[in-house]
């Protein structure tokens, strides 16, 4: 049965593409004989113009020789005359080449000349002689026919009377094979000429041709008509279908009738050809896609059997799961869910919630926190938080698309996560509580610490015996050992838990390394051990990076090999690793000639999976978390370590330290600007950009304050042009270009776009930044910017910056030579703890400053409201108010008081809180009277 079906449908099929393929063919036929018709008729209508226009030009031009007087002189004798004449009639030949063969010209005197052309066409053949007898004169224009060749006879006339005749030979055979040979082609299309008579006096396809339908042709001629017509040619007895198109022309008194013909069995043939092939490969093709649908009908259908099978296998699986599943539309109806969502969402089965609108997550404080606390991959739309009988479940949700139905819809897996949230809870809080008790432990042991040194600063100043001063200083090297633990500590925790941040600042490879090698060297005994240090040349002196730890690594390490050294060699060497362009690699290797360690030895000493716990109960390790760090400190700045016994240098003894830190190249751009002219900053010529919604005021009055010739504009695309045009008029050029950057106007694409124009080379640019981020000092680089200042800065900071471009600016200014620091300062302490109001109050009375006192962050700040303070120097974790709030409240009546924060709090977090509440300045716990001179002589001289 299946097999008579196939046969029946396959016969219907071939029918059906019979059918279509005829009238499709018969469609592409009629369009076909359209396109050819219409083609003919216009090659034959552009043919029947040109032919026209000949017609009405050649008889014009011909009388544009008679009807002057110089063809009357012509045979007298007057050679100017005769050239003139003789000009008209060449140019009149070379017009009509086509058909013209030759000029004549004789009067009734029996004088004639005769004009040709050779055969090549390019010399001309001029024949002048005396007739026997004279030519008959003819009175009117008249063809005249010589064999092939026609001849125009035209008469002369002077005075009513005949002078003479102009007779023009013409050709027409060869002007119609001119006028149609670019559009015969071969046996496809051709043309030929009839005569009024019917005769072909004309045709460019070879063979003789008996054409049907002649009469209609004439017949169109004789009423000056045109006519198109299918009919049939013959050629050796063999007739063929031809389609014909006529137009109708004059050309010298004869009517002829242009004829462009085009075989219509090419056609036919070309229909019939692919016709056929098409139908029969179309019949075979849809019987084997046919057999092939079939095919893919039933495999189809096996499919569906297979998928209904495994979803209702699935739909078992997801009754049995422990999450909850819910199934819901894009209108957040709940199409299907399981037992245990119903169990979730308090319904008594799964049943009663379909139906049902599913309620959107709850988006409460606790779901920010699982964004803050469990990094990028989660986002708070994944967790649900369901309140049920004083609890809270929280599910962990994960969504995924699926087609029920018609439409799309939306799978959500709710995991109960409740157990686990609560255990990482509560790692969290030890995580956090582990962070409060190093930074509440910094502070507790920097309090007396501060004390302790702080006194021994103060003492040192005193009269002592020898011995008291040998234990003053066994006392201030045993404080200034525990403060250095106390450091290591910290840092070590800090890497550890990620929030170390290293700097990314300009310093000297070469001033580091040669000053941690002095400071070494004071721990040697120089008699028994020599230590050398080398920078290789090609080491770049002028990076970026964080100066502090690479002299921590360096400090650490040398100490440790000058620990361990009794007598021979330390050897400290600095190469270049790698230079990308825009990364720096240098490495270093430290050897010593001390103790030999075995593996084991070194991996405590260096650290091994080791952490602060395992490392404070080893009793037996004597080396402390000094090299711990400083390994540490390497892989953090981009490095690798190693450690190997023995070193090399000796025998079997010391240790070679090998590691790598990674740089930035601190390449400032060379330009060639001479601005030895400008002795003034009021004749600095600066140009502020800005961006387009805010303006920082405080900058622009900085740089007013400096006496710059400012001109301030907001950037946009015309900026570029704007400043590129600048440079045309030299006397208003600028020589400053300041850039602005902050949160809400990136600076750097500015930066880059002048460099990328070509204009950097031009300007000083100044970069002055609101928002520093890591990175920015390396954009300035790569920019072109000479100079990157961060807010908040002291003016003096600008003025040093500017001065260091313009070098002559201010030159004639006398320096002050009696800078002294003021003393008159109203100065106010406030700290919680006696001992440090002790200490502290002792430093300023040895500066010579008076100053107050407050218990408390209240305390101070209601004193600072009844008496205004120039310094208020503010201890950060105190009871009842702490130094943060209060200096807030400080600076909201009085922003212009300067506090600075004595803090035992080295954690980065805290330091941003105190510069979040207006907290400037920071003076590290233990506070030493060195810090507090620097600080008074860079904020308080007396010029």
């Amino acid at each position: 049965m299946k097999k008579i079906l196939i046969i029946v449908i396959s016969v219907f099929v071939f029918m059906i593409i019979v059918v279509a393929c005829f009238f499709h063919y018969k469609t592409l036929y009629d369009k076909q004989l359209s396109a050819r018709i219409t083609y003919l008729e216009r090659h034959v209508e552009l043919a029947g113009h040109f032919t026209d226009s000949i017609n009405r030009n050649f008889s014009k031009d011909i009388k544009q020789i008679i009807l002057t007087d110089d063809v009357l002189c012509f045979f007298t004798g007057d050679e100017a005359c005769r050239t003139r004449t003789v000009d008209r009639m060449k140019l009149f030949f070379i017009r009509y080449s086509d058909f013209v063969t030759g000029i004549k010209l004789y009067d009734n005197n029996r004088n004639e000349f005769s004009l040709k052309s050779d055969e090549t066409g390019i010399n001309w053949l001029e024949h002048n002689f005396v007739l026997h007898e004279q030519d008959e004169i003819i009175l009117e224009e008249k063809l005249m026919k010589q064999g092939r060749v026609y001849s125009w006879v035209i008469p002369v006339i002077h005075k009513d009377k005949p002078f003479g005749n102009i007779v023009v030979n013409i050709d027409y055979l060869k002007f119609f094979s001119n006028l149609f040979d670019e559009s015969l082609l071969s046996h496809y299309q051709w043309q030929w000429v009839m005569s009024p008579e019917g005769d072909v006096i004309f045709s460019n396809r070879k063979g003789g041709l008996k054409y049907s339908s002649i009469n209609k042709l004439t017949e169109a001629l004789e009423k000056g008509e045109r006519e198109t017509l299918m009919h049939s040619a013959e050629v050796d007895g063999k007739p063929f279908g031809v389609i014909s198109s006529t137009y109708p022309v004059n050309l010298l008194q004869r009517n002829l009738c242009f004829v462009f013909s085009s075989s219509a069995e090419g056609l036919m043939k070309y229909i019939i050809e692919n016709t056929l092939p098409v139908v029969f490969g179309s019949s075979v093709m849809m019987i084997i896609l046919l057999f092939f649908v079939s095919q893919i009908i039933r495999e189809l259908k096996k499919e569906i059997e297979s998928r209904e099978l495994l979803w209702n296998t699935i739909l078992k699986m997801v009754e049995e799961f422990h999450a909850a599943v819910v199934i819901y539309n894009g209108d957040r109806e709940i199409i299907r869910a399981n037992n245990k969502a119903a169990e979730q969402f308090g319904y008594a089965s799964a049943d009663d919630m379909k139906g049902e609108i599913y309620p959107e997550p709850a988006f409460i404080d606790e779901s920010n926190y699982f964004s803050k606390y469990l990094g990028g991959s989660f986002n708070r739309e994944q967790f649900v938080i369901l309140k049920k009988d004083r609890e809270e479940i929280i599910l962990f949700r994960t969504s995924m698309p699926v087609t029920l139905g018609k439409g799309n819809s939306t799978m959500d897996m709710l995991v109960d996560v409740t157990m686990l949230e609560t255990a990482r809870k509560q790692e969290a809080s030890a995580s956090t509580a582990k962070s409060e008790f190093l930074a509440r432990m910094s502070y507790e042991i920097r309090t007396p610490l501060n004390g302790i040194i702080g006194l021994t600063d103060i003492l040192e100043k005193q009269d002592l015996t020898d011995e008291a001063r040998n234990v003053l200083g066994l006392l201030r090297r045993s404080g200034e050992l525990l403060l250095n633990i106390i450091n290591d500590v910290l840092d070590f925790t800090k890497i550890v838990s990620g929030r170390m941040i290293l700097d990314e600042i300009p310093f000297s490879v070469r001033e580091e390394v040669v000053y941690c090698y002095d400071l070494a060297r004071t721990n040697i005994n120089e008699s028994r051990v020599t230590m050398t240090c080398n920078v290789e040349e090609n080491v770049p002196d002028k990076v970026i990076g964080d100066p502090y730890r690479l002299r921590q690594i360096l400090t650490n390490l040398l100490n440790h090999s000058a620990e361990n050294t009794s007598e021979g060699k330390i050897s400290l060497v600095c190469r270049l690793l790698e230079n990308s362009g825009e990364t720096l690699k240098l490495g270093f290797e430290l050897t010593d000639t001390g103790k030999s360690f075995d593996r084991e030895s070194l991996k405590k000493i260096f650290g091994d999976n080791i952490s602060v716990e395992s490392k404070v109960h080893q009793d037996d390790d004597d080396s402390g978390f000094s090299t711990i760090l400083a390994r540490k400190l390497v892989g953090l700045m981009g490095g690798e370590f190693s450690a190997v016994s023995p070193s090399g240098l000796d025998d079997d003894k010391g240790v070679r330290v090998s590691f790598s830190i990674t740089l930035y190249p601190n390449c400032k751009p060379s330009k060639n600007l001479n601005f030895d002219n400008i002795s003034s900053f009021g004749n600095i010529r600066t140009l502020v950009i800005t961006g387009s919604q805010t303006r920082d005021e405080d900058i622009l009055g900085s740089l007013h304050k400096l006496g710059l010739a400012l001109t301030v504009t907001t950037y946009h695309k015309s900026t570029i042009n704007q400043i590129r045009e600048n440079l045309k008029h030299k006397g208003k050029r600028y020589q400053l270009l300041v850039i602005l950057d902050d949160i809400e106007f990136d600076g750097f694409p500015v930066a880059g776009e002048i460099n990328d124009n070509g204009l950097s080379g031009e300007f000083i640019i100044m970069m002055i930044s609101s928002n520093d981020v890591m990175g920015n000092l390396r954009k300035c680089i790569l920019s072109g910017v000479d100079h990157y200042i961060i807010k908040p800065y002291e003016l003096k900071e600008v003025y040093e910056t500017i001065k260091t471009s313009f070098p002559q600016v201010d030159k004639s200014v006398p320096a002050p030579t009696n800078e002294k620091v003021r003393r008159d300062l109203r100065i106010l302490v406030v700290e919680d703890n006696k001992m440090n109001q002790k200490v502290i109050g002792t430093m300023l009375k040895s500066l010579g400053y008076s100053f107050d006192f407050a218990d408390d962050g209240y305390a101070g700040y209601i004193q600072a409201k009844t008496r205004h303070y120039d310094v208020i120097f503010m201890d950060l974790i105190m009871p009842e108010m702490d130094g943060f709030e209060s200096a807030r409240k400080i600076l909201e009546f009085d922003n212009s008081i300067l506090i600075v924060a004595f803090t035992a709090d080295s954690m980065p977090e805290s330091k941003k809180k105190a510069e979040m509440s207006g907290i400037k300045e920071f003076i590290p716990k233990p506070v030493r009277i060195d810090d507090l001179k620097k600080f008074f002589t860079s904020h308080f001289i007396n010029n």
